[in-house]
């Protein structure tokens, strides 16, 4: 067994792989493995990747599978990996060189279930630093897989869904009830591309209505297990739902906007219909109630006008 197993999927991305496996071949931590997934990759990345596996044949694995989304490489991922610990890297992003040595090690010396780092966004013409570390319950973390490390048994019933966008919430949402312990790291480990075909950056408005997907099936998985919490599950419906995705579809620019802002809306109607009831509701910041109102009663583009999305979606 090694110390980290790093799973990363790769799709179409010639033109950043080198520089993604070249952070993680260079990790200051030796025990780890590079388990490398190309999902069907229709340019050729898979030279680069071949690269990689000739000069570091112990360290760097590659596979090769049928096109079946990000979540089917990651689970094929995490079924080959030997590691006591668990790592996302996104092919087109890069880690610090000290990611996996000081992740790691704050893991064993914490015996926490998860360690978490902070993030910087790399736009074209600027960077923006997440402090993704301070928080104030699991429903505060940032949800994303790839700025943390996990203890590898954590995934043992459970999988990533497969051609579905907002993946990594759904897995994250089955994983809070799990964890014993979080740790962090204060630093920006985790450096990620920001592209216009990200699903936080894209204008498929029909795409981001998987987010219902992710959410109804985390639900039930929680249900079947006797782990669901009506409050969490009333705030990630609000927080993410009929505010974030309202407000980022909003921003889009094609003929499908207007009806799936309706779809989505109809959905927070259906399931948080009175949301001022519910314990999180206390602690939500003035900007995103007002923001909330507005969506909720259709008023969306007024929500737009009053205040900067951009600074509310994250």
């Amino acid at each position: 067994m090694v110390k980290l197993s790093i799973i990363v999927p790769v799709w179409n991305v010639y033109d950043y792989i080198d520089a993604c496996l070249a952070s993680l071949v260079k990790q200051t931590l030796t025990d780890i493995e590079i388990i490398v997934i190309n999902d069907g990759s229709p340019d050729n990345s898979q030279e680069i990747i071949d690269k990689y596996t000739k000069k570091y044949p112990d360290k760097v694995k590659s596979y090769i599978k049928e096109n079946g989304g990000q979540g089917s490489a990651r689970n094929l991922g995490i079924k080959k990996a030997h590691g006591k610990y668990l790592s996302f890297v996104d092919s087109d992003d890069f880690i610090d060189k000290n990611f996996a040595k000081d992740m790691v090690s704050i893991a064993e010396k914490e015996k926490a279930d998860i360690v978490i780092c902070d993030m910087i966004d790399l736009y074209k013409d600027r960077e923006v630093y997440h402090d993704c570390t301070n928080i104030t319950n699991n429903l505060s973390i940032i949800h994303s897989v790839c700025n943390k490390i996990f203890k590898k048994e954590l995934f043992d019933d459970i999988e990533f869904l497969s051609k579905v966008w907002y993946e990594d919430l759904n897995i994250l949402l089955k994983l809070y009830p799990k964890i014993n312990k979080i740790s962090v790291i204060h630093k920006g480990y985790y450096l990620c591309n920001c592209r216009d075909t990200s699903t936080m950056n894209n204008n498929n408005s029909i795409k981001n209505k998987d987010i219902i997907t992710a959410i109804e099936d985390a639900k039930e998985y929680l249900i079947k297990n006797k782990l669901f919490n009506e409050n969490n599950y009333h705030y990630i419906v609000f927080n993410h739902v009929l505010i974030d995705t309202i407000n980022r579809v909003k921003l889009h620019h094609n003929k499908d906007k207007n009806r799936v802002i309706k779809e989505i809306t109809n959905y927070c109607h259906k399931n948080i219909n009175n949301y001022k009831k519910y314990p999180f509701y206390k602690e939500v910041p003035m900007n995103r109630k007002i923001v909330a109102f507005l969506n909720y009663h259709s008023l969306s583009g007024i929500s737009k006008l009053l205040l900067n999305i951009k600074q509310i979606i994250k």
